[in-house]
């Protein structure tokens, strides 16, 4: 039998009426499909599951641009996201309608809609952030063919919930065309990290799994993970309260030197990318 995308959230067991955050690296998947000769394209899975939900779920594709930097041009109609393909997908898709943080935008799909396009929430993971409301509608992370490090940003939100010691809140601002066309140079924030602190996720995934958070299958040669937001949120803030976040966190005095001297550079307006030859690759 060929794959089908189509019938992919029944199998996974999305219904009408839930909240589903989807994520993608599409490489493989659409390499497997054209093997298999069968169809396959993004707005298929993007369709599949705003239908799945319908008429009163959601789907949020996350459409970040976190590369931006103080001062750059955002335009919420426009600036293509760097979460990838599905991501830009989801952007050219008639039924997705994107949310107005210029750092981490969403596209959604369905209920989400009316709160979220048009809520002025400054902060990434603020309290009325497109994460807090995958936390109040009780969410599920469907991730396709994606290491959790590389897919679980929901984490930030909830070391902003718990008030971290190794992230700062941190006021930026952009060039900001909205979806009306008016532009603007508003502040937004984001809870930063400090110097040499970054996430590793080598011990979380036992974590999560052990805690009833986590499931992973193989559908159709496609790796799958299913995360439960809400019960993440409790794992992982059990870890950070009692175990220094140890779980999804660590601190090296050499990201310590690269991250001082990245910011060294930016002041002499050299950008984190142009940098990217003088730094060493490393964990975020």
């Amino acid at each position: 039998m060929l794959p089908d995308l189509r019938i992919w959230p029944l199998r996974l067991g999305a219904s009408p009426g839930d909240t589903v955050q989807l994520m993608a690296d599409l490489t493989r998947l659409s390499l497997r499909f054209r093997r298999e000769k069968a169809a396959f394209s993004p707005d298929l899975l993007l369709d599949a599951f705003a239908e799945a939900v319908s008429p009163n779920g959601s789907v949020l594709v996350p459409t970040y641009t976190f590369d931006l930097e103080d001062g750059d041009a955002f335009d919420v109609r426009s600036t293509r996201s760097i979460s990838g393909v599905l991501a830009n997908a989801a952007l050219a898709n008639a039924r997705y309608h994107r949310t107005p943080h210029p750092l981490h935008s969403f596209a959604v799909n369905g209920k989400a809609v009316d709160e979220l396009v048009a809520n002025p929430e400054p902060g990434s993971f603020g309290p009325a952030s497109p994460f807090a409301y995958l936390l109040r509608r009780k969410g599920r992370l469907f991730t396709f063919d994606l290491r959790l490090d590389d897919a679980l940003t929901y984490v930030h939100y909830l070391e902003e919930c718990v008030g971290v010691p190794y992230r700062k809140q941190q006021s930026t601002h952009f060039r900001y065309t909205d979806k009306s066309g008016k532009r603007s140079d508003r502040p937004w924030s984001i809870y930063a990290k400090r110097p040499g602190h970054h996430l590793r996720f080598d011990h979380l995934h036992h974590l999560l799994t052990q805690g009833g958070a986590l499931t992973e299958q193989v559908l159709d040669g496609v790796n799958v993970l299913v995360v439960d937001l809400e019960r993440t949120h409790l794992v992982i803030e059990q870890d950070i309260r009692v175990n220094g976040a140890r779980s999804i966190h660590q601190f090296r005095w050499k990201w310590w030197v690269r991250d001082m001297l990245k910011g060294l550079l930016r002041t002499f307006g050299i950008r984190t990318g142009q940098a990217r030859a003088i730094h060493a690759a490393g964990p975020r």
